[in-house]
């Protein structure tokens, strides 16, 4: 009997101790909150940077030119023909400006009697057309006597029927070629006389070079 009565209370015991079954309904897991850490920046190093000063401009200045420089033989007279036999070519100045540059041929080197010398004076008379050593000459211009009278004038030339045959027109600005006189092309001894160069100073370099 007691041993039944024992085994009764175990039963309401167990009855007691029982924890409902959970629930078929699943419960929705919470979320882990998100700590949202901020980091604190490290400091950079400002760098103060050094403001860059515009180049100054320095004016260029202007040479002066020296005082005792020499002037040209061109910055003394009002007029100056100046003939240069190593480049067999011929400057013509007005007020110290180059006005015109003129191919010449001077005289052949070879004889005394048929070189152009060394020269320095005025610009004589107008001869205007002349025969002389087998060909005729225009716009004649006399300078000064060397064996003979040395003048400037047109090419050379011969006649065939009544046509001018210019002679040796390669030679102007290239090279010595006449008998002491100087040289000038047809065009530019019309241009000579129409520039009206009596009284105008001239000077003729000698020939230094080996034509």
């Amino acid at each position: 009997m007691r041993r039944a009565l024992f085994c009764l209370l175990c039963l309401l015991l167990l009855s007691a101790c029982v924890v409902d079954p959970p629930s078929a309904t699943p419960t929705e897991p919470q979320p882990t909150p998100t700590v949202s850490v901020t980091a604190t920046p490290t400091p950079t190093e400002t760098s103060t940077a050094t403001p860059t000063q515009a180049p100054s401009l320095t004016p260029t200045a202007t040479p002066v030119p020296s005082p005792t420089a020499t002037p040209g033989p061109e910055a003394l007279y009002d007029r100056l023909v100046l003939i240069d036999q190593d480049r067999q070519t011929m400057y013509v100045y007005e007020q110290g400006t180059l006005v015109r540059t003129i191919p010449v041929s001077t005289g052949k080197p070879d004889q005394e009697e048929t070189m152009t010398p060394g020269w320095e004076g005025e610009v004589g008379r107008y001869v205007g057309t002349f025969f002389s050593f087998g060909t005729w000459q225009d716009e004649g211009w006399y300078l000064f006597y060397h064996f003979g009278g040395m003048l400037i004038h047109g090419n050379p030339y011969i006649r065939v029927d009544d046509q001018k045959v210019y002679q040796e027109l390669d030679a102007l600005g290239v090279r010595p070629a006449s008998h002491g006189c100087i040289r000038l092309p047809p065009e530019e001894a019309v241009w000579f006389t129409s520039w009206q160069p009596e009284g105008a100073h001239m000077i003729i370099y000698p020939l230094t070079r080996n034509p």
